[in-house]
């Protein structure tokens, strides 16, 4: 079974409900990210600062165990860091996403701008 089927939504669609009742996520995201540039690192890893972002509300929450961010948003994360941020296009690799062949992935042109088309 792939994620539609489990969900009954894609994984786009199940990123942009997320993104959307829980906007603190993606403020973390893009505080660590902007913190690590600011410290000059020059590749990140959406990964690392998803797990980041999970261990604190791990150790930070006092009952809710629900707390989850599924790692298919990983990529999306980063996507949507630098459809907000284009002047920091290249801090993260990007490839064509599997689960959208026939939709909206990043492209980073030579002038650095970003499309999703």
């Amino acid at each position: 079974m792939n994620y539609k089927q489990l969900n009954g939504k894609t994984i786009r669609e199940g990123f942009n409900e997320l993104n959307e009742t829980n906007p603190h996520i993606y403020k973390a995201f893009e505080e660590q990210a902007l913190t690590a540039i600011e410290k000059g690192k020059g590749k990140l890893s959406a990964k690392l600062i998803i797990n980041w972002i999970r261990w604190n509300e791990f150790v930070s929450s006092v009952g809710d165990k629900s707390f989850k961010i599924n790692d298919a948003y990983q990529s999306y994360y980063a996507r949507y860091f630098v459809e907000q941020h284009p002047e920091h296009s290249e801090v993260f690799n990007m490839r064509k996403l599997r689960n959208e062949e026939s939709g909206p992935y990043m492209d980073v042109k030579k002038d650095k701008s970003v499309s999703f088309t």
